[in-house]
């Protein structure tokens, strides 16, 4: 069941938070860390009900933040979509024990299903180019790659991907 997350769900989503940057960072990829994401992003995203979890046996198991909030980086891309046309998800987590179970499209999917019955066409997301795991997703799911941009506080770029909603 997905669901919106609640003030009651904040330590949980912590927790998961938490674990994943441990598991990210033993392989390999620095996109996430101590700075980021925080309770206060978690805090901010419950406050403006665009924060959604995944239960499974009375447990969390996952999340996802949905919202029309287009990164300012992305105008450095070149899209096919417009902004006022797509949705985007940030801080899409699976619990560490819970990853390769389908989790992760699930929340995708409800997240591209809950744009459409607002009447947006499309999706805009963005990762880490090492995060090798998240692109292979995407790919599989029918995203395609627009470019990549940077950011002052990495090396590396991140990648961006749309999608046209059917």
């Amino acid at each position: 069941m997905i669901r919106l997350a609640t003030i009651r769900d904040l330590n949980t989503i912590i927790r998961i938070a938490n674990k994943t940057i441990q598991v990210m960072n033993a392989e390999g990829s620095d996109q996430w860390d101590d700075t980021y994401p925080t309770g206060e992003h978690f805090s901010e995203d419950i406050y403006h009900s665009s924060l959604f979890v995944y239960e499974g046996a009375g447990n969390i198991l996952g999340f996802i933040t949905a919202n029309q909030n287009i990164a300012p980086e992305y105008n450095e891309l070149v899209w096919r979509l417009s902004n006022n046309e797509c949705g985007t998800f940030h801080r899409l987590t699976v619990d560490p024990m819970y990853r390769k179970s389908n989790v992760a499209t699930e929340l995708i999917t409800f997240t591209e299903e809950y744009f459409k019955k607002f009447g947006l066409t499309g999706m805009k997301i963005d990762t880490y180019s090492l995060n090798e795991k998240a692109q292979r997703l995407f790919t599989r799911i029918g995203y395609q790659k627009v470019g990549e941009y940077y950011l002052e506080e990495r090396d590396l770029p991140f990648w961006g991907f749309e999608k046209r909603l059917e």
